[in-house]
């Protein structure tokens, strides 16, 4: 009889264990995704998208490359093919259903751009650049990113010789004085649950499985855009 209670008892105490154990590490639980500032309202209503930028196609692989905006240095690797127009296109899609702002289109840039270099007797810092090009397609505020790694996996879902590993930056810049408003960049190369028990909570929200690198950076720019500010007339209109 007590035996039988004894085993009746296992299963239970090893659901109370596991569910322990989550929620330990749950709370423990680290961020790639690293936020600048907390979300505030601002008072922006247009919003230029620029393309990403390569910067391992600037500095080589294998450096330690800067971001121009906050500083923060990124160990830069391999980028696919498309990467950054990949990039790219999921910021739009990510804000384009937020109704207090207006987007106007990273290939609206290109050009203005084009120009802007051709004209300028002397040589634009970029951060001039995308100021510049914002104040000529009416913008209150531009989105520049930086991509320094972009690592496609090799492997399946299931069993992988090299995880995809993705690393890039995303900075929302004021046009009236280049002051950035908002900012936030990822780093990660993706790790099984046993190499990393603190990571449980992306483990299972990403269906437990080795995932691919567009996946990764997409699942990084959606926690980082979740902060993005509420714009002041969005507040007003609420």
């Amino acid at each position: 009889m007590f035996k039988k209670t004894d085993r009746e008892k296992k299963p239970k105490l090893l659901s109370a264990f596991l569910l322990a154990v989550m929620l330990l590490v749950s709370a423990c639980a680290k961020d790639t995704v690293v936020k600048d500032r907390p979300p505030m309202p601002f008072e922006v209503k247009k919003i230029l998208i620029f393309p990403f930028e390569d910067m391992a196609g600037v500095y080589g692989q294998n450096i330690d490359a800067r971001c121009p905006v906050c500083g923060k240095v990124f160990m830069t690797g391999p980028v696919t093919e498309n990467a950054t127009r990949i990039l790219t296109d999921q910021v739009f899609i990510l804000l384009k259903e937020r109704k207090d702002i207006e987007l106007i289109p990273a290939s609206q840039a290109r050009g203005v751009m084009s120009g802007l270099r051709a004209g300028s007797k002397n040589a634009l810092s970029e951060q001039d650049l995308w100021i510049e090009t914002g104040r000529d397609l009416g913008a209150d505020a531009v989105i520049v990113g930086h991509l320094y790694r972009f690592r496609e996996r090799i492997g399946t879902k299931y069993s992988v010789e090299v995880p995809a590993s993705v690393a890039f930056d995303i900075h929302l810049i004021g046009v009236r004085d280049g002051r950035s408003l908002w900012g936030g960049n990822f780093d990660e190369t993706q790790q099984s649950l046993f190499e990393d028990l603190y990571q449980l909570g992306t483990f299972l929200r990403r269906g437990g499985k080795w995932i691919t690198a567009q996946e990764l950076a997409v699942s990084g720019l959606e926690d980082m855009l979740d902060t993005f500010p509420a714009s002041a007339k969005g507040l007003k209109n609420q």
